[in-house]
């Protein structure tokens, strides 16, 4: 009896990651073709300074995503020091996906357009 509920066990904390995972990928927002990129779910934080050559070099996934209606926000460090040290932000560029006020996942450093998108649907 005991091996069996070992089995068990051992069996459900291997699919239940799975289900979970696959189920985060379908059926949300981003997925229904019918939903418009401002209706989305959440916002991206991108933190950012003038000075920063690194953030410059991110800017264009940044602006491939605003001029596309997606929900996203550059923040300057150096103007809100506030809001960067509310998000924890020790290094930029930093992309923080947040859902009412919560932070959901983040991204440091450059990134691309395509994997910004995916945020917003719980993927990286």
């Amino acid at each position: 009896m005991q091996k069996a509920v070992v089995v068990g066990v051992a069996v459900l904390c291997f699919i239940a990651p799975v289900i979970l995972t696959v189920a985060s990928y379908s059926g949300g927002p981003v997925d229904d073709p019918n939903v418009q990129p401002r209706d989305l779910p959440g916002k991206i934080l991108f933190f950012s300074a003038n000075w920063c050559p690194a953030c410059r070099h991110a800017d264009p996934a940044y602006q491939e995503l605003r001029n596309a209606g997606y929900p996203i926000r550059k923040v300057d460090v150096d103007s809100n020091p506030t809001l960067a040290q509310q998000y924890g932000i020790s290094s930029i560029p930093q992309f923080v996906y947040v859902v009412d006020g919560m932070e959901k996942r983040r991204i440091s450093g450059s990134t691309s357009a395509s994997r910004l998108k995916r945020m917003y649907r719980g993927g990286w």
